[in-house]
């Protein structure tokens, strides 16, 4: 039996279900976010809770309006950051049945939270009631919640003051420290566990009640007020992303939809500098990983290049900013490394975008970073300033790639913790159990070399080479484009497996592939690493009964020894991991099979109104006729979030042109058959719109109007970068 040991990185207990997901509201803004029930009650689940830099600062809050809660209504959710709960009360005893009040919660997130309650008499006789809101705080750390560990470490308590309540935290004689004050208005009676009125509603009006949250980061108290002046509020940030961002019309309401609840999504898990000083990035997912993690924002802002380029600048500088420059062994930091997770810890007096602590146990984040800087040059959306400030970081990754990621000289980059607290597999299946053999085994024993990672580093090395001749140095770009000839030839000479018809998922430390049957490969597709005459029989894999779910590509073969529908990397589906596949499959021009892909992504994305959690079952489609949800899953999930973004460049057959000014499209013939339109697509620093009306496809500038029509088509995908054919 494999021995596995508890790290601050993974779970080691049995995770705390998120419940049914209907019944759930999410509030996400930055670090803050809200977990509760369709009432606006928090409390009623053990997920429940308002959260703060990674911190629980309030898990009950419960509403009762004469002694009894408030019947839900409706709720109408008016964005990421606000929402509006709907209800009545119940009849209080000796009232007629039809005597209720109406109650209107309206919540909003900003540096915490801000609640409204509204009591409507909507009767022609004045109602007197009691409005009583208990609160509980427990300022259990996120992973606690996750877990579902009762026992909180720390020193918590409580102090009734005139107008609300005070809760301290502290961990001994440490300072992280956290404070909540709740306070409201007007004046309450105060206990220890609640805040209470006795009001007298006018006959047809309404009296209001505000409460708000407040929070102390080791003594520093951050209110709603506290922001930078040239940082706007959440809903007027909110406002103008989704205003900017890119419109699309399409026929397909599975595509329109999905598309619609991305760009709400993405602009919700964009962190912000409270100081003003950065631009924003993008956090990993609601509720567990309100936090920047590296391989998660790269892959993310990378599908997110034609909506916001802007994302992905921010994300290069942010980790640029925190690449590693020594050796330390409890971090797992190296020079050049790029970083796994950065998390804000309770004893900072500041929160800043790259505060907190920071752990670099990844293997692929590093190569991931020069693919990204590749692709927003493709993009053109790097000019020559940020090229230049960006480029020396690109060279410490690729040094890295050469002192440390390929331990022992053989060509390729694996991965070892270097202490027991670290992550065991550190590439993105990165649970303790996530790498297996055929037989079922966990490939326990390290160094391993992941396919994928090669991949990136073949895709980060033709990357370094076009940003070279981009600025004259030829001797790099053909340096780099000589080492990626020699690791595509050597990968598919050590890594393939004729007798089975895929790539191994990896090479065990004695250099023995580990044989298992895994979704990784896909993602080679993706990089191009895979020679051409190798792609139809990895794409025949990849769509297969044992890998293709119907709503998307299992993590693990259902032939394996080691598969379960249910385990987290072992043959789950993760929408992300399925659309790499998807652009890997529309690369090297296996068109039937990209449609098959993007099409059961569709129909998941569908059964959720449109959201990808971060990953579902592996229950075949066959076998229930919905997709099945994953318990402790992250919603809304970064790269989750951005898989409709990408499925729909997949579609249209888009990449930027040579110069990066515009775009080409060649649809697939699903696309062809509806008419859409996506205006305002991020290219080269411009908007084009690009078109397809009755089967003709069109890009031309944002607005523009040719001799009254849509400017001319354009076909064929461009060559080079992540997802332009270098190879068939």
């Amino acid at each position: 039996m494999t021995e596995t040991h508890p790290s601050p990185w993974v779970m080691a207990a049995e995770p705390a279900s998120l419940g049914d997901p209907t019944n759930l509201v999410t509030l996400v803004d930055g670090q803050t976010f809200c977990l509760c029930g369709r009432s606006g009650d928090i409390g009623q689940s053990r997920s429940h809770g308002v959260f703060f830099a990674d911190r629980r600062v309030l898990s009950e809050m419960r509403l009762t309006v004469d002694g009894r809660p408030v019947e839900p209504l409706a709720v109408d959710l008016a964005g990421a950051t606000a929402v509006t709960f709907i209800g009545r009360s119940h009849p209080a005893e000796g009232r007629a049945p039809n005597r209720r009040l109406l109650v209107l919660r309206h919540r909003a997130l900003g540096t915490v939270l801000h609640d409204r309650l509204e009591v409507r008499n909507t009767g022609p006789e004045p109602e007197h009631t009691h409005v009583r809101l208990e609160a509980a705080v427990d300022f259990a750390d996120v992973f606690a919640v996750k877990e579902g560990r009762d026992r909180i470490e720390g020193e918590l308590t409580a102090e009734v003051r005139d107008d609300g309540l005070l809760y301290r935290w502290h961990l001994g004689t440490s300072d992280r420290q956290v404070a909540l004050r709740v306070t409201a208005g007007p004046v309450p009676h105060v206990t220890p566990r609640a805040l209470s009125w006795e009001i007298t509603v006018p006959a047809r009006g309404t009296v209001t009640i505000d409460v708000d949250l407040a929070v102390a980061l080791g003594g520093t108290w951050l209110s709603r007020a506290d922001h930078h002046p040239d940082v706007p509020r959440a809903a007027e940030r909110s406002r103008r992303w989704l205003a900017a961002a890119p419109r699309l019309r399409t026929a397909d309401r599975r595509l329109g939809q999905a598309y619609d609840r991305s760009l709400t999504d993405v602009e919700a898990l964009r962190l912000h500098d409270p100081a003003g000083r950065r631009r924003p990035v993008i956090a990993a997912g609601a509720p567990w990983f309100m936090a920047l993690f590296g391989r998660d924002a790269l892959l993310a802002s990378y599908m997110a290049l034609p909506v916001d380029p802007t994302l992905a600048l921010g994300v290069l500088d942010a980790l640029a900013d925190l690449q590693g420059t020594r050796v330390e062994v409890a971090s797992e930091e190296q020079p050049g490394r790029i970083m796994h997770e950065t998390r804000h810890l309770g004893g900072a007096d500041t929160p800043t975008l790259t505060g907190g602590h920071t752990y670099y146990g990844s293997i692929d984040a590093t190569p991931l970073f020069v693919v990204l800087l590749g692709e927003l040059a493709r993009w053109g959306g790097l000019p020559d300033e940020d090229l230049h400030r960006l480029l020396p970081a690109a060279d410490r990754a690729l040094e890295w790639v050469d002192a440390y990621g390929d331990r022992d000289g053989d060509g390729y980059v694996e991965y070892e913790r270097m202490h027991d607290g670290g992550l065991a597999n550190q590439g993105w299946k990165d649970s303790w159990d996530g790498i297996r053999y055929r037989d079922g085994r966990v490939a326990a024993a390290a160094p391993i070399a992941l396919c994928e990672v090669q991949g990136y580093v073949y895709a980060a090395r033709r990357a370094r080479a076009a940003l070279a001749r981009r600025v004259g140095d030829q001797h790099t770009a053909q340096d780099e484009d000589r080492r990626a000839d020699d690791l595509r030839h050597r990968f598919d000479r050590d890594f393939w497996l004729a007798d089975h018809g895929w790539y191994a998922v990896g090479l065990g430390p004695d250099k023995a592939p580990i044989d298992s049957l895994t979704s990784n490969v896909g993602h080679c597709l993706w990089s191009g690493i895979v020679p051409p005459e190798r792609a139809a029989t990895v794409a025949a894999r990849l769509v297969g009964d044992d890998l293709w779910s119907g709503w998307g590509i299992r993590t693990l073969s259902t032939s394996d020894g080691g598969f379960d529908p249910m385990s987290y990397h072992c043959g789950t589906v993760w929408p992300h991991d399925t659309v790499l596949a998807a652009a890997g499959l529309r690369r090297y021009g296996l068109d039937h099979a990209a449609t098959t892909v993007v099409s059961g992504l569709l129909d998941a994305a569908a059964a959720w109104g449109g959201r990808l959690p971060e990953l579902f079952s592996g229950l075949d489609r066959s076998d229930t006729g919905t997709p099945v949800p994953f318990p402790t899953s992250c919603s809304p999930q970064a790269w989750a979030a951005t898989t409709p973004l990408l499925a729909l460049r997949v579609l249209l057959g888009m990449e930027p042109t040579a110069d990066g000014t515009t775009v080409r499209v060649d649809p697939l013939l699903a696309a062809r058959r509806d008419d859409l339109s996506w205006r305002g697509v991020r290219v080269g620093g411009r908007r084009v719109d690009v078109v397809i009306d009755n089967g003709v496809v069109s890009v031309r500038p944002s607005g523009a109007v040719v001799d009254g029509e849509i400017g001319g088509g354009i076909g064929g995908v461009a060559d080079g970068g992540i997802s332009g054919a270098d190879g068939p």
